[in-house]
């Protein structure tokens, strides 16, 4: 009886530990099955980050356009050996536009020296390097506003190194800006009437005169006239002089670019020279006279001391 119920015993033991073995592995797959459910429910980390990104602007939206950068454009565009640009610029607001000068600049004083001597001497022989910078500037002037419509070119000018000598080699006078600055209107006066005022304003002498004489000398006059051996004017030029000596007198031909060619002349020339001068004294003279006259760019001036000179003006 012992065997029988120890051998029941055994058996119930058994039973007990198989239901419960039963049950845990039935627990464990269900929580198994559960977390893979929940996986299927979260949304894929990569689709997330995307769409937040597709909600964030671009940087292309936050970034306002690039500027013009005109130095670089000049620079890359108009590119000329021994020289480069750069660039000055200020808004107008009346036009809404921005208005540039440019400048031309030598990379080395040796080509800055060589190029002032050949622009101090170029109303007497042309030179291939002032026509290419004088054709260059013209393009810079035309072509420019074509590329960026808000834009306009006021001038070109070459510099020289170190900064002290200059060629206005275009400018749009007409549309400038520049000269709002003064104070005067002088739509009544023709070109001709202001320049020689311009000029004597700069130049001349003695500013107090009672009257300033223009006097037009053709080409091919002589720089002295009371010598036969004289060298003659190789291009029309303009004496600018007042009522007396004591006025001076300004000898110039315009070149139609804002400059002008300076000759070294008295007013008037000795009619007494010494008999033993050198031989051919006067022809070296005037010749020398030829080829040192100085290249200057006339200021714009103040247009109210300009208008007081046209008033005095006579033209011979």
């Amino acid at each position: 009886m012992k065997k029988i119920a120890f051998i029941m015993l055994l058996a119930g033991i058994l039973l007990v530990f198989g239901a419960c073995s039963k049950s845990t592995e039935s627990g464990g797959q269900a929580s198994v099955d559960k977390q893979e459910v929940s996986k299927e429910k979260e949304p894929p980390k990569k689709e997330t980050e995307s769409e937040e990104v597709k909600d964030t602007p671009s940087n292309e939206t936050e970034t306002s356009p690039p500027t013009f950068d005109m130095e670089k454009y000049l620079n890359e565009k108009y590119a000329m050996d021994n020289v480069h640009y750069v660039a000055e610029k200020w808004e107008t607001e009346n036009t809404g536009r921005t208005d540039y000068t440019v400048k031309i600049l030598p990379d080395t004083k040796e080509y800055s020296d060589e190029m002032d001597a050949k622009f101090k001497k170029g109303h007497v022989k042309v030179y291939e390097e002032i026509e290419a910078l004088s054709e260059t500037a013209k393009k810079i002037m035309e072509e420019l506003p074509q590329v960026e419509k808000d834009i306009h070119i006021d001038s070109v000018s070459w510099v020289s190194y170190d900064g002290e000598f200059s060629v206005l080699l275009i400018q749009d006078f007409e549309n400038s800006d520049l000269k709002t600055d003064n104070k005067g209107d002088m739509s009544g006066y023709t070109a001709k009437q202001i320049e020689y005022a311009r000029v004597w304003l700069q130049l001349g002498p003695n500013q107090e005169l009672d009257e300033l004489n223009a006097h037009l000398i053709p080409a091919g006059t002589p720089i002295n006239p009371n010598d036969d051996t004289s060298s003659l004017y190789p291009e029309d030029v303009i004496q600018l002089a007042g009522s007396r000596l004591v006025d001076g007198s300004v000898t110039y031909s315009g070149n139609g670019d804002g400059t002008i060619n300076v000759y070294n002349v008295p007013l008037r020339w000795e009619t007494n020279v010494p008999d033993d001068l050198p031989e051919n004294y006067m022809q070296k003279l005037t010749e020398e006279i030829i080829e040192t006259t100085e290249l200057v760019y006339v200021d714009p001036g103040d247009n109210e001391k300009i208008i007081e000179l046209i008033k005095l003006l006579k033209v011979h």
